[in-house]
């Protein structure tokens, strides 16, 4: 917790921590103070003017699979928030929410879409593939390349008319469709081998944006705070879900 501060009178405030935390180090504009914690409360001595001051301390709990950040009592109000939440690498995000000024994950649109899409070539039959089988495809894809699963699909949609077109075609016309069906389906292989080593076995994409956040750091911002600093809220799992 880094703390910038204006005091017009000298004195002592007290900090609450969240539960079940242990209190490590506390630095006053950057020099290391010997402090004790009280319970949940830090003691902290205030000089009149601007100061700086970070509490470092561990919890006992860990990021579960639905995790809010530290409930802090400040035990005064207090202006422009932030609070930054590094994701650790194992971790696959999924839902989040806090405060107005912050992360969101696009993701779900893009999932919305996939899902309209396919439930429109399905019902169209420009290819045997059946509603949940498009679905699968464009879900696996998306994660790593969206313009891929366009040439896929358009792949599968051109195979399909090629059972189609009659067959008292002249010879050239036959071979320049032969030509770029090959041409197509390369370009198809070649999609779904990239979609496989940089989406399913790396980290996926859930298109995390908004106030400087990324897949590692989420972050947001409050202007205006009540005694208890606002919390952010995460719902992630284990990669390895991802990867199953």
């Amino acid at each position: 917790l880094a703390l910038s501060l204006r005091s017009s009178q000298g004195g002592q405030h007290n900090i609450t921590l969240p539960p079940a935390s242990q209190l490590q180090e506390v630095l006053i504009n950057g020099r290391v103070q010997s402090i004790r914690q009280e319970g949940r409360k830090v003691p902290l001595p205030i000089s009149p003017g601007k100061q700086e001051i970070t509490l470092k301390w561990r919890e006992t709990s860990t990021i579960s699979a639905n995790y809010k950040t530290p409930a802090i009592d400040l035990g005064v109000t207090s202006a422009n928030t932030n609070i930054d939440l590094h994701l650790p690498q194992n971790r696959w995000p999924l839902l989040l929410c806090g405060p107005v000024i912050g992360p969101a994950i696009l993701y779900w649109s893009v999932v919305l879409v996939i899902l309209l899409v396919a439930f429109g070539l399905a019902k169209s039959k420009l290819t045997q593939l059946k509603f949940y089988q498009l679905l699968l495809l464009g879900i696996g894809m998306s994660q790593s390349n969206l313009a891929g699963v366009l040439l896929v699909v358009g792949w599968l949609i051109a195979l399909e008319v090629r059972k189609k077109v009659k067959t008292d075609l002249d010879k050239g016309t036959f071979n320049l469709i032969q030509l770029g069906l090959g041409g197509l389906t390369l370009l198809a292989l070649l999609s779904l081998i990239f979609a496989i080593s940089q989406g399913l076995l790396g980290h996926p994409d859930m298109n995390i944006v908004g106030n400087g956040s990324s897949r590692n750091l989420l972050r947001w911002y409050q202007d205006y705070s009540m005694t208890t600093l606002p919390q952010a809220w995460l719902l992630s799992i284990p990669m390895f879900w991802y990867r199953l």
